[in-house]
């Protein structure tokens, strides 16, 4: 898992397509580095990160984290990057 540091900018678009473009989570679940590269993360720093995903997490499941995490990067600062988008994320189950 990459510990480099998205910065909230890219984290907010990227939870908010995810949460709506179907061609977009098409995308980032055939190669989560590429799509974050077009998002302008850090490129070197995601060279490992290349592997399809078996599955991706639900659109409802990106709206909840994208509004769980806004609050937490207002508290907190810089989102470490998540490689673990697959459906049934801890704590964004109802």
């Amino acid at each position: 898992m990459s510990s480099s540091v998205l910065p909230p900018e890219i984290v907010q678009v990227l939870l908010k397509r995810l949460s709506s473009d179907d061609s977009f989570r098409a995308a980032f679940a055939d190669d989560p580095a590429d799509v974050l590269i077009s998002l302008g993360a850090d490129a070197e720093s995601l060279s490992a990160c290349h592997t399809p995903l078996a599955s991706l997490g639900g659109k409802e499941e990106f709206a909840r984290a994208a509004t769980q995490i806004a609050g937490r990067l207002e508290a907190a600062g810089p989102f470490n990057v998540p490689f673990m988008f697959e459906s049934g994320l801890k704590g964004l189950q109802d």
